[in-house]
């Protein structure tokens, strides 16, 4: 199956490269824990992917394959999977296209590779922009863009269809339903309005919850961009599910993220916080970060929000350096923690002191953890009572 796949991992490096203004992202997988398989039966069957949002039907016999830095799923014919000539599709969550790109333009270097041209693409409830050609092997391959949700995400999706097989691969594509699960972000920013106010931090959850979780980011780490999507994603199924509970601590090591981290600061203060995270994230982006945490990106970015803001108010907050305190304080904690990087997430349980995970050679466990990894780690901790120091030797057994 991998040989097969070889066939287009050319083109992930090549868009990789085109998106380069969006920051790839960094996943720091345990060697041994991708390409988990779900395994197909001989009827089809209704796949969905919880975490994702994604609910696709597939044909008799298709395998679900997970991934890594090169896609995130891989919908994977019998034919394939036995390592002969067949039929897969490739998905791979890309969180934007960075300044000034549409679909259709991130397309076009690609489509002149290959001698094609970019075509838009309507695939039962999607609407994007697809590249379509022949290569040597006689098979069709598609290149394709779809809109993710509503804050700039895309799915980038390689399909390769051998002879007379392109009907499957579009009847695959016609199924594909994308609704990305999204928080209460009115709820979040009333949650951080209070925490802000009590104790300088932004939490959000059910103080009760069994699973405590602590991640470190700051704004000028792309990583940590691209991470505060699936973050989202798993808030509204965890934390607000009453599973987990959540603190978002913004560590500020520059200019730039010195002016977005008071800006999410002032901007709780009003009730307002994570809408203004989520924003500022979303801006540096598709903006560039530059632009977006200058102090005219921020007014443009905060002022859009669905949810109101002083604009005097805020600037006399962020001139005023409010929060100083609060933000020196996550820089001690971070440095207690002895941690070096960002994104970096800590764990809790029923309780206890959240701690960082550590890997077999016992570095710590930072970088972009997969929150699909999360949520199984979570699940060993309240079904099979797994201790949080342990979890990362039972997935890799």
């Amino acid at each position: 199956m991998r040989n097969r796949f070889s066939l287009i991992v050319m083109v992930v490096v090549a868009l990789a490269a085109l998106l380069s203004a969006a920051p790839s992202q960094a996943v720091g997988v345990p060697t041994g824990l991708n390409n988990a398989s779900q395994q197909g039966g001989d009827s089809p069957r209704t796949y969905e992917h919880e975490l994702l949002g994604l609910t696709v039907e597939l044909p008799a016999g298709w395998d679900v394959v997970s991934g890594g830095q090169e896609f995130d799923l891989a919908f994977v014919s019998p034919e394939a999977l036995a390592g002969g000539p067949g039929a897969f599709i490739t998905l791979q969550n890309i969180p934007g296209l960075g300044p000034d790109a549409t679909l259709e333009s991130a397309l076009e270097p690609l489509a002149g590779q290959v001698n094609s041209s970019v075509e838009p693409l309507t695939a039962g409830a999607n609407e994007g922009f697809h590249v379509q050609f022949a290569d040597g092997n006689g098979n069709t391959q598609y290149l394709i863009l779809f809109p993710y949700g509503t804050t700039g995400e895309v799915f980038y999706i390689q399909a390769l269809a051998p002879s007379g097989q392109d009907g499957t691969i579009l009847g695959i594509l016609d199924s594909l339903r994308m609704e990305p699960p999204q928080p209460d972000y009115e709820a979040i920013n009333a949650a951080w309005q209070a925490s802000v106010a009590d104790s300088g931090r932004m939490i959000y959850g059910d103080p009760d919850a069994p699973i405590q979780i602590v991640e470190f980011y700051s704004f000028t780490c792309p990583h940590c961009a691209n991470y505060s999507y699936p973050m989202n994603r798993l808030i509204a199924l965890d934390v607000e599910s009453g599973r987990a509970q959540i603190e978002l601590v913004p560590i500020a090591g520059d200019a730039l993220a010195d002016r977005a981290t008071r800006a999410t600061f002032c901007a709780a203060e009003q009730g307002a916080g994570y809408s203004a995270y989520k924003a500022l994230f979303s801006g540096s982006i598709n903006l560039g970060r530059e632009y977006a945490y200058s102090e005219e990106g921020i007014t443009e970015i905060l002022s859009s929000l669905d949810v109101a803001i002083d604009p005097d108010a805020l600037e006399t907050c962020m001139a005023d350096d409010r929060y100083a305190a609060a933000m020196d304080e996550a820089r001690v904690r971070f440095t207690d923690y002895g941690l070096t990087g960002t994104p970096t997430v800590l764990l809790g349980a029923n309780g206890d002191d959240v701690q960082p995970l550590h890997l077999p050679d016992g570095r710590v466990w930072s970088g972009s953890i997969p929150v699909e990894l999360l949520r199984t780690i979570f699940t060993l901790i309240t079904e099979e009572g797994v201790a949080v120091e342990d979890v990362v030797s039972h997935l890799t057994q």
